[in-house]
């Protein structure tokens, strides 16, 4: 029989120096509320000593599960691992950098254990300590998650957040190879709410999160769950159609009127400028839908565990 009441899921990635206080104040913050609780840590191919961290907190602390992945999945994957092993009533999502304080756990566990009728409660931070670009990128897929996928007035969306079963349940449900944890929160359920929580400075190492993961995370933002972006092609290109058909009638009136013949070199370049970058963004756009699409088509897993590391165990083969 499953007792476990609260599982934490922790994608890791180049880590080594956040992990032992990290473990240590979840153990801390968590033994005060009473509960049987599982801690996860889901190595995603780190490059330092996040691997050795690991093993050594799993030897030690009868509370920690280790997964080591085979190859580098990226954090909603990593994500989506943890949830498929983790037996809690309700799941966290906590990053491993220390941003996220353990101590403010027990605000997200009572606000959801108190309400039956909320799926989802997500950390809204007091104060952001993130950098100016990374505050950019999330006000962005903010932006996306209120127009595509319907996101409620008021609420803020965060990587600390807590999900009830019935939730994770539906979520992995959904078998997309790319998914991104919010959209398929947000098509899930609206019964959602925010509690006010810290978010500490990066204590070590730098962010892994660039240009090219803000592009990549916006990408499968809007194309993973949305055919928004073909229906305003086909509607920009009917527009343009309409437009072009003005502007022909606009020529020939002069041709016959006032018999100008030729209406201007730049004039024919502008136009062929225009109509070939929106061919070239079309055809773009429509190949980001075919690679998603062969992507599901040639069964390309989320994830494959290499090993599992727990207390009693020096690392078993997954199978």
């Amino acid at each position: 029989m499953n007792n476990t009441e609260l599982s934490i899921v922790i994608p890791c990635y180049n880590s080594e120096q956040s992990l032992p206080q990290l473990n240590e104040r979840l153990n801390n913050s968590l033994g005060l509320l009473n509960i049987i609780y599982e801690i996860i840590y889901v190595n995603d191919q780190s490059k330092d000593n996040t691997l050795i961290e690991l093993k050594k907190l799993a030897i030690s602390d009868p509370h920690v599960k280790v997964i080591d992945l085979m190859f580098n999945v990226g954090q909603f994957r990593a994500l989506y691992c943890g949830f498929d092993l983790a037996k809690g009533q309700y799941i966290v999502t906590i990053d491993d950098d220390l941003q996220h304080p353990p101590e403010e756990i027990h605000k997200l566990y009572n606000a959801i254990k108190n309400n039956s009728q909320i799926d989802a409660v997500f950390g809204k931070y007091r104060e952001k300590k993130h950098s100016p670009f990374r505050n950019f990128g999330s006000r962005l897929i903010k932006i996306i998650n209120e127009k595509i996928y319907a996101k409620p007035k008021g609420l803020t969306m965060s990587a600390f957040r807590i999900m009830s079963r019935e939730l994770v349940e539906t979520v992995l449900s959904h078998k997309t190879i790319s998914p991104v944890l919010g959209a398929v929160i947000l098509k899930s359920t609206k019964k959602i709410i925010n509690i006010e929580v810290k978010h500490d400075k990066r204590k070590h190492g730098k962010s892994n999160y660039n240009v090219m993961k803000l592009i990549k995370t916006t990408l499968d933002n809007v194309l993973n769950f949305s055919s928004l972006p073909l229906q305003a092609i086909s509607i920009l290109g009917i527009i343009i159609s309409f437009i072009s058909f003005i502007i022909s009638l606009f020529f020939l009136a002069r041709y016959f009127v006032t018999e100008v013949t030729v209406p201007g070199w730049t004039s024919i370049m502008v136009l062929l400028n225009f109509y070939a970058g929106l061919i070239l963004v079309s055809l773009g756009l429509i190949g980001e839908y075919l690679i998603r699409i062969l992507m599901e088509v040639n069964g390309t897993p989320k994830y494959k565990i290499r090993k599992i590391y727990e207390q009693g165990s020096t690392g078993e083969d997954y199978v």
